[in-house]
C-alpha cells in the first residue's frame, strides 16, 4: 500500500504538483536540486534514489537537464557509497555534485564519481583513505572479512582511476593515511572539474 503524502511537507503549487518543503527534506523539486548531508549510513542510498526520483518524476518536461547534489558529509560506509554511483551511473540525466564543506572518505568518492559537473567551493576540504573495517568473530570469518575489504578497496581505487588524473596504485599508495585536499588540489588530482 502507497504512503499518503505528509501534508505538512508540500505546499499545492496546482493539482498535479507538489513543492517539497527544502529545509524539511533536503530537496527542491523546482531547481532540480537535493542535499547529500551528514554521514552516509543505512538508509542513505535509499534517500537518494528517492530524492533523484522525486525530482524526475515532478519535473516540467523530461529534459529537464542535470540533477544538482550539495555535498557536505564526513562519509562512512562504502555499501552505501557503491550504491549511490551505481545509480548515478544508470541514471539517464547528469548529476552535477558541489562540495560545500567537506566530502571525505566515502563522500569524497561520490564527488569523484559524479557523472556530470564535480565542482567544490574554494574553501572546501576533501579526504580519501583507505577502507576500514571491524571484525570479529572466527579466525576464518575475519580472513573472509579482510579479503572482501581488500576486494572493495581495489574497486574504489580502480573507480578513482577511473575518473582522475592519478592510476589505482596511485590512489592505494598515497591513502593508506588519510590524504586531505584543498579544494585546488583535488582540481589537481582530477577530483574535481572546477572551484566555485
Amino acid at each position: 500500500m502507497a504512503k499518503k503524502i505528509n501534508k505538512d511537507l508540500v505546499e499545492p503549487i496546482d493539482s498535479k504538483k507538489y513543492l517539497y518543503k527544502e529545509m524539511d527534506v533536503g530537496l527542491n523539486v523546482e531547481d532540480s536540486l537535493l542535499y547529500l548531508v551528514g554521514p552516509l549510513e543505512d538508509y542513505s542510498s535509499y534517500d537518494f534514489i528517492t530524492k533523484c526520483r522525486t525530482i524526475l518524476k515532478f519535473r516540467e518536461s523530461k529534459d529537464g537537464g542535470p540533477i544538482n547534489v550539495l555535498i557536505n558529509s564526513p562519509g562512512g560506509c562504502m555499501y552505501e557509497m557503491f550504491s549511490i554511483i551505481d545509480y548515478m551511473n544508470q541514471l539517464e540525466v547528469k548529476i552535477n555534485i558541489t562540495c560545500r564543506g567537506f566530502a571525505m572518505s566515502a563522500a569524497a568518492m561520490v564527488l569523484a564519481c559524479a557523472t556530470g559537473k564535480r565542482s567544490a567551493s574554494r574553501h572546501s576540504t576533501i579526504m580519501l583513505h583507505e577502507g576500514s573495517a571491524w571484525n570479529i568473530g572466527k579466525n576464518s570469518d575475519i580472513q573472509a572479512s579482510a579479503k572482501h575489504s581488500l576486494h572493495m578497496e581495489s574497486m574504489a581505487n580502480n573507480l578513482l582511476e577511473s575518473k582522475t588524473n592519478k592510476n589505482a596504485k596511485w590512489w592505494k599508495k598515497n591513502t593508506r593515511t588519510d590524504l586531505f585536499l584543498s579544494a585546488k588540489e583535488a582540481l589537481d588530482f582530477g577530483i574535481i572539474d572546477e572551484i566555485l
